[in-house]
């Protein structure tokens, strides 16, 4: 069980940094195209909405994506209260209940979002702004971040369960 943990967390290092990687582009281009709108008005004195609206519409595709990496690091926010009372065995196995509430709770968030985007999906609406797409795009974001959150919950918890799970602290993000 410890080679499948230590095998599963050298895939999730990899994905981790994927992730990293795509929030750091979406935070570039979000601060660059409200930049590129301002630009382009004072040169040509024509403003393009889409330039302003974009920034606002990708922020959920930075936010859900890392929220597993968040998980992962237990850089989350918490009260942590119990574990400075308990230790050994009992202190594992209060993580081993968190670990499998965040398990089930990032699970359903995800089939919860998945039904939710495929509801607007039937519903065929389109965007309001300057260039048209559907409005379901906005929303696939939702269940991909806790989908992977919950893939990283599952890591820590087998992690936890072998007694081999590797902690990070938040400071190295």
């Amino acid at each position: 069980m410890a080679e499948l943990y230590h095998r599963y967390r050298r895939f999730n290092d990899g994905l981790e940094r994927m992730l990293l990687a795509l929030a750091s582009l979406v935070v570039a281009i979000v601060v660059v195209l409200p930049f590129a709108s301002f630009v382009v008005r004072a040169i040509t004195g024509e403003g393009y909405s889409f330039l302003a609206e974009t920034a606002p519409q990708l922020v959920p595709w930075m936010v859900f994506p890392v929220l597993g990496i968040l998980l992962r690091r237990d850089s989350h926010i918490a009260v942590d209260v119990l574990p400075h009372f308990l230790s050994g065995n009992r202190l594992r196995t209060l993580r081993i209940v968190v670990l499998v509430i965040c398990l089930l709770a990032t699970l359903m968030m995800g089939v919860f979002g998945i039904t939710t985007t495929s509801f607007y999906a039937k519903l065929g609406q389109l965007s309001t702004t300057e260039i048209e797409f559907p409005l379901w795009y906005l929303y696939v974001s939702y269940p991909v971040g806790f989908l992977l959150a919950a893939n990283f919950c599952l890591e820590s918890l087998i992690g936890e369960w072998c007694g081999e799970r590797v902690r990070v602290t938040g400071e190295q993000l």
